[in-house]
């Protein structure tokens, strides 16, 4: 029986990436806004990577801003490490936003 969750919960990992990819496909083919990026930022994302995006508790963005937007994004939507997941908290096009506002 165990076995039989341990695959449902690969299968349910799975089906979430893949989802995740194609909101992240969707999110890069729009067009962000710096200045709407800007006040997402200020609201969200500021505490931990600083005002101005240059790091705190949380590492410097605009250093690596453009690098690999994909990437960036996947991280948005699902955390990693200490960060939380944003999917359920900024829409596709707030976070293209704040792609356009970290590149400008």
């Amino acid at each position: 029986m165990s076995s039989r969750w341990t695959w449902l919960g690969v299968i349910a990992t799975l089906a979430t990436a893949c989802g995740d990819t194609q909101q992240a496909d969707d999110i890069l083919a729009l067009e962000g806004d710096a200045t709407s990026g800007e006040a997402v930022f200020s609201a969200n994302c500021a505490s931990c990577h600083g005002a101005d995006g240059t790091g705190g508790s949380g590492p410097n963005l605009v250093a690596e801003a453009g690098e690999d937007d994909a990437e960036w994004v996947e991280i948005i939507l699902g955390g990693e490490d200490t960060m939380p997941a944003f999917v359920d908290v900024l829409t596709d096009q707030e976070i293209a936003d704040v792609l356009a506002w970290l590149k400008s």
